[in-house]
């Protein structure tokens, strides 16, 4: 938030009054009188200097609203809060610095009392419609650090990831962009976080931070003073604004045990639960909900983080009074979503959860695919009121060059060779339980069009190839990071017609859009497209 000259607004707002019985028009606005029991206190006002009422307030823990003078008072603990918050409404811009909102202020070390004000410029054209690019794991390490660096590096990859989002930001002339890093933006190392910044600072659109495991000083004795080196450098790790219809929640879902390794846990901790009942209890129970942490809060191969992490059904139990939800996370390194009403769970029908992919690559390797075959990239997530869609945008950049890949590559097809059990497979990193069937036909002279593929669980083999690739290098481990998974959730087989020597598999997502990639077995090409 921009901060206005206070003589200027002052002047204006006692312009503005025109009778003696508005407040305003009588004293000074910025003069806040002092609240028994409070310690924080501050205004929010518009670009005309007009206060503002009813907007939401916080300090980390507590939250409240202003009065019709747009003031607020709080009780704070100042030696436990580093923030005063404003949650932007969907009216009013979003102001960066150099790529970072700014939504906040910071409360000096050592204060026993703050006061603060917020300038919130009003949006000019239609607030209803955006674009939010989500990425997972960019989790940057130096160059002269071990690992990271078997294949490509993790600053290179980061840095094409930035040319990539501002490149396709370019193309969306007709509606305000925004980013959301899923945590683990750095790994383990304060030096890097220059470097991040640096690349935030080329972006053309905000880019919004979440905390990751690696994002915190692993050697910190606790949990709250491992934020610190991610607070210096982004801002506030729990925090909550409007775009358009949706209310987005970032917040910090790792805790850290304070054991000097960096041990954690996920969940929420009892002090950022509290925090988002009391963002949740200014928010309309008819409101869309965008929930943003590192960690998945809802769904993951395995267990499901509501029914082990701290504080889970708890948070489940609270979101799940909401009209629905979206979580997003990163933190796995792959691509995986849960659509509660299609799990067959009976519960939280409302709620689905989606994890993304490693921005820069499989871990160390950094290669052009994550662990799962995903193409490194990101999320696009388009919204135009309550309507929300997105698809997965691999990135179109290697080492600054065009690798040809773009949003019509959405599966991967392998020729009966490839596995080495005369099954085709494809790969549909973005598949849901609410996409079609993913549909085979064959060039086989008895061959069935439109056969469906049955999803079933194993390793992709273009990861597999990179480790192999990887681990022949002279003086390459064979370590577990690289090695294939093989519980892919998103892959797909079956049995060729005989005679077959091609083949085309064809899918529709969950909003309409048709896939295709066909295969010649003989060139091993594969042609993809969107139709």
């Amino acid at each position: 938030m921009k901060r206005f000259f206070h003589t200027l607004v002052a002047l204006l707002l006692l312009a503005a009054c025109t009778d003696g019985n508005n407040e305003l028009g009588s004293k000074d606005p910025f003069s806040i009188p002092d609240k028994e029991g409070c310690n924080v206190k501050g205004t929010v006002f518009d670009d005309y200097g007009t206060p503002l009422e009813g907007i939401v307030v916080s300090d980390g823990l507590q939250t409240t609203q202003t009065d019709r003078n747009g003031h607020f008072w709080l009780s704070s603990d100042l030696s436990k809060r580093r923030f005063v918050t404003v949650t932007v409404p969907s009216g009013y811009e979003i102001e960066s610095k150099e790529g970072l909102p700014q939504f906040f202020d910071r409360i000096p070390e050592g204060s026993t009392s703050f006061s603060t004000e917020f300038r919130l410029r009003s949006r000019r054209g239609n607030s209803d419609r955006f674009t939010v690019f989500m990425v997972g794991d960019p989790q940057i390490r130096a160059r002269d650090r071990g690992y990271d660096k078997f294949a490509y590096h993790s600053i290179d990859m980061f840095e094409d990831m930035c040319r990539d989002m501002n490149k396709l930001c370019a193309t969306m002339t007709d509606r305000p962009v925004y980013g959301i890093g899923l945590g683990d933006l750095i790994h383990e190392d304060a030096n890097m976080w220059e470097i991040y910044r640096s690349g935030v600072k080329t972006l053309s659109f905000p880019m919004f931070g979440v905390i990751g495991n690696h994002d915190h000083d692993t050697k910190a004795p606790t949990d709250g003073e491992a934020i610190r080196p991610y607070e210096e450098n982004i801002g506030p790790t729990n925090y909550s604004f409007d775009l358009g219809r949706l209310h987005f929640i970032c917040l910090d879902n790792i805790v850290m045990k304070g054991d000097g390794a960096g041990g954690y846990s996920d969940g929420l901790s009892d002090e950022v639960y509290t925090w988002l009942c009391n963002d949740l209890k200014y928010v309309p129970k008819e409101k869309m909900i965008m929930i943003c942490s590192h960690s998945s809060m809802f769904g993951k191969p395995g267990k499901d983080p509501v029914d082990v992490d701290k504080n889970g059904r708890l948070y489940a139990q609270k979101l799940s009074e909401y009209k629905y939800v979206h979580s997003w996370a990163g933190h796995s390194h792959i691509n995986f979503n849960k659509v509660y009403s299609k799990s067959g769970e009976n519960r939280l029908s409302n709620i689905e959860g989606h994890i993304v992919a490693r921005a820069t690559g499989a871990l160390w390797l950094n290669e052009w695919v994550c662990s799962d075959g995903t193409p490194r990239g990101y999320y696009v997530v388009d919204v135009d009121g309550e309507k929300i869609e997105w698809h997965y945008h691999p990135c179109g950049n290697q080492l600054g060059v065009s690798n040809g890949l773009g949003d019509d590559y959405q599966m991967r097809v392998y020729s009966p060779s490839d596995y080495g059990d005369g099954y085709v497979y494809a790969n549909v990193w973005a598949w849901d339980a609410l996409w079609g069937s993913v549909l085979y036909t064959d060039n086989g002279p008895n061959a069935v069009a439109g056969r469906p593929m049955a999803r079933i669980e194993s390793y992709d083999k273009a990861y597999k190839e990179c480790c192999d690739r990887s681990n022949s290098k002279p003086g390459n481990l064979a370590k577990e990071e690289f090695k294939p998974d093989t519980n892919v959730k998103h892959l797909f087989r079956i049995k060729p017609s005989d005679g077959a020597t091609s083949c085309t598999v064809e899918v529709t997502d969950r909003f309409g859009r048709r896939y295709s990639a066909s295969l010649d077995w003989d060139s091993a090409s594969t042609s993809d497209m969107a139709l």
